[in-house]
């Protein structure tokens, strides 16, 4: 018999040591990816995914459908029989979502209407008009803050920002914003939208439309009263456009806690600075990198400007100030769909809008002490009537 040779391998010092050197690094990485759970990534279920994707245009139909069913129609006595409203904005939703013209919708307008999505397809012309109506603003707005409420129960984290939208016949909205030679320009051929998501699902929990000049930080007690609503927040994270003291105190308020950097110069005084301020000013500079672990979860509503930018278009093709905004806005909408859709697919989300129905009737509130900078009147409130 032949003698087994011995296999097993003999290391020298260095060898080792370079090993136990190497196992510890292991198992200390190992400990810091436990304790701070940064460096874990969910794995994509690309089987759901999929799914999602091919069946979004169906489902987005289905969702509009239901949506726009809440909306109740105004009585009409006398004269020519009008269009429906629900009608009018589940078609300018099919138009802005396939991203066509009022007249190449057309087709799919009939397509609807023999499924039984609408009962009469609207002329292109109506729709047209229907985004002129400053009234339509306070509908869509309602719509969409509905729209995200089936996802309540998933977010208590939400991050403010926002970003401007140009239109085809001026300049690019990012040529304008940084490039120093056109920001001597006008800035009201921009829209400005500022918004208010939940991290987790990226869904547009409010949204406002404005100028391109407006401040920021000036609308965000109109997006963060709709926390204090329907969301039980724990955090809100912006950049430093939204460091104030009076932002931070409406975030105390929701029972949350405010991830906004300070900036150099910030030096609260004692006093003066409400106790919130101080707070936080001295969380971040004694604890930044974990201060900073939950301030970064607002890169999510730049992933939001991206994939509506994207998928809709960054453009708006309507000419006049009041039908941008309405055309702004229901790209949102349609944004808030496809979020839906995923977490249908992914969560196994249960979408039911019959239950909120009540939120179309009831009277918006501002804020209580809060004056907000916004360019419409205040009688300018939605009703029915006005369309």
């Amino acid at each position: 018999m032949k003698e087994q040779k011995n296999t097993d391998r003999i290391y020298t010092e260095s060898q080792i040591r370079k090993l136990k050197e190497k196992k510890e690094l292991e198992t200390e990485k190992k400990e810091v990816n436990t304790s701070l759970n940064i460096f874990e990534k969910e794995t994509i279920n690309w089987h759901k995914y999929n799914l999602a994707k091919t069946q979004e245009k169906r489902l987005l139909y289905e969702l509009a459908f239901e949506l726009c069913s809440l909306i109740p129609e105004p009585p009409q006595e006398n004269g020519r029989p009008r269009a429906k409203v629900k009608d009018i904005i589940f078609c300018l939703i099919l138009k802005l979502y396939n991203n066509y013209s009022g007249r190449r919708i057309t087709y799919d307008l009939e397509l609807a209407q023999n499924i039984g999505y609408i009962s009469k397809k609207p002329h292109y012309n109506t729709l047209f008009d229907f985004l002129n109506c400053e009234a339509t603003h306070d509908l869509l707005k309602k719509l969409l803050e509905i729209s995200a409420l089936p996802l309540s129960i998933l977010e208590d984290k939400f991050s403010l920002d926002a970003s401007g939208f140009g239109s085809y016949q001026y300049e690019r909205w990012k040529k304008f914003r940084f490039s120093p030679e056109f920001q001597t320009k006008a800035t009201r051929n921009y829209l400005k939208g500022h918004i208010c998501i939940g991290t987790r699902t990226n869904v547009i929990v409010s949204a406002e439309v404005t100028y391109g000049n407006f401040n920021d930080g000036k609308q965000a007690p109109a997006l963060l009263e709709v926390l204090k609503e329907n969301y039980k927040p724990k955090e809100v994270s912006a950049d430093m456009g939204y460091s104030s003291y009076r932002i931070h105190q409406i975030i105390e308020s929701l029972d949350a806690m405010p991830f906004i950097p300070f900036q150099d110069r910030h030096n609260p005084v004692e006093g003066k600075a409400p106790e919130i301020w101080i707070r936080m000013y001295k969380y971040y500079n004694l604890n930044r990198e974990e201060f900073l672990q939950h301030y970064h979860k607002r890169s999510n509503v730049e992933t939001v400007f991206s994939m509506i930018k994207i998928k809709l278009g960054e453009f708006l093709k309507c000419k006049s100030y009041t039908a941008q905004r309405n055309e702004l806005m229901i790209k949102f909408l349609c944004h808030n769909f496809c979020c839906l859709i995923s977490e249908i697919f992914e969560r196994g989300v249960k979408i039911n809008f019959e239950r909120y129905r009540y939120k179309l009737n009831e009277e918006k509130k501002s804020p209580d002490n809060i004056k907000l900078e916004t360019e419409r009147d205040d009688e300018n409130i939605f009703d029915l009537k006005d369309i």
